[in-house]
């Protein structure tokens, strides 16, 4: 009896998924299931965020809030904001996401997760391999069943690889290849990181914000390996979560995971593309491992909530990747203010995004929204979550 060619493998996936799948609230993994002070400084590393609000309980005691706070980010260290649901010969690529919060996390929450399918996008062209958008909505409950933030993650499902580099052979195009930085680059990227501040607990209000006020960037990098093993510390990320005996049962029970490691032979988890360059150019055809999509999302909110300071509040972000960031490259993130309005009892400022690598291009752009206190009732963000 004959093997069915790939095209039958996903046309039968595809089947399957829009009439079992496409509508189906699934349970999502959840790696850290409470906002514990430990679990919250641990993601605060690994974002390269240590805004005394969530890693210094005395400071967080004393701040409107009255305790620590996690990163609005911290989500994904209780489920990645991403997941990836079985289309078989199709390959995921992470395109954005569109977070949104009602509220902040304190240290004590707990969680659940599930994970909203929505129906499938076909983006096939005539005679072209299979393309399908995915999309998804995780909502994260806490300890009330409140939800008490939501993100829709959104997914290109093809059938060739992406993630640039050449098809063919192992070298790396120039634009890519890693390079020493320069004295001077080095130190254009220190004085950035030295000129990084919390705006704390000088309140930024609403009356003081005008369209066009630029935010001051942050910078991540240049990353190297050493940033990814501390964002998936920081995320306890299942993915790349076992060792040993315990990983290899896993591995061979679910070929589908996993890559054979061109040095050794055995298997490894496909996650390995982010941190090993062999893992890298099987897995994406990318000439060196890259950052995680939802990882870069998360970046976003590090310019974001230091500068709205300790009273403002995260209401959205959403993000959409434009480039890829592959291990060398080091990233600025900032923005503008685009907007502001008020608008059922909050007063809501808007941003718009971007973030640039060190040669001028921009590898991810987005929009966010924030609630900021006024004058009249100073602190009031912190008071309407009291």
């Amino acid at each position: 009896m004959s093997q069915p060619d790939i095209s039958q493998i996903i046309e039968r996936g595809l089947a399957k998924y829009c009439q079992r799948l496409a509508g189906a609230v699934l349970e999502a993994p959840v790696a850290q299931r409470m906002a514990t002070p430990e679990a919250i400084r641990q993601f605060g590393q690994g974002l390269g965020d240590l805004n005394p609000l969530w890693c210094d309980p005395a400071y967080a005691s004393a701040s409107a809030w009255g305790g620590l706070l996690a990163p609005p980010a911290f989500l994904n260290a209780v489920c990645e904001g991403q997941a990836i649901v079985g289309l078989p010969g199709l390959i995921a690529t992470f395109v954005g996401s569109r977070w949104e919060w009602n509220g902040v996390i304190r240290a004590g929450d707990s969680f659940t997760v599930d994970n909203e399918l929505l129906p499938l996008t076909d983006k096939t062209e005539p005679g072209q391999p299979y393309r399908v958008f995915q999309q998804g909505v995780l909502r994260y409950r806490n300890q009330r069943g409140e939800v008490a933030g939501s993100c829709r993650w959104d997914m290109m499902r093809s059938q060739a690889k992406l993630g640039g580099g050449k098809k063919k052979g192992n070298s790396a195009p120039p634009e890519v290849g890693r390079r020493p930085y320069s004295p001077q680059e080095l130190a254009a990227i220190y004085a950035a990181m030295e000129a990084e501040r919390p705006r704390g607990a000088q309140p930024r209000y609403f009356e003081d914000v005008a369209p066009g006020q630029e935010l001051p960037p942050v910078v991540k990098g240049p990353l190297a390996l050493s940033d990814m093993v501390a964002w998936a510390a920081g995320t306890a990320w299942h993915r790349a979560a076992l060792a040993h005996g315990p990983k290899l049962r896993h591995l061979l029970a679910n070929p589908g995971l996993s890559y054979l490691d061109p040095a050794s032979g055995a298997p490894e988890p496909i996650a390995m593309s982010h941190f090993e360059p062999s893992g890298a150019r099987i897995l994406m055809g990318s000439p060196l491992p890259m950052d995680i999509g939802f990882q870069r999302v998360a970046w976003f909110t590090h310019p974001v909530t230091n500068w709205m300071g300790d009273a403002g509040r995260l209401i959205s972000l959403e993000v959409r990747l434009t480039g890829f960031v592959r291990f060398g490259d080091t990233c600025w993130l900032g923005g503008r203010v685009s907007g502001k309005r008020e608008e059922r009892g909050e007063h809501l400022i808007e941003l718009t995004l971007a973030c640039t690598n060190q040669r001028g291009e921009e590898v991810a752009a987005g929009q966010a929204k924030v609630a900021l206190p006024t004058r009249a009732g100073a602190g009031d963000c912190a008071e309407k979550e009291k």
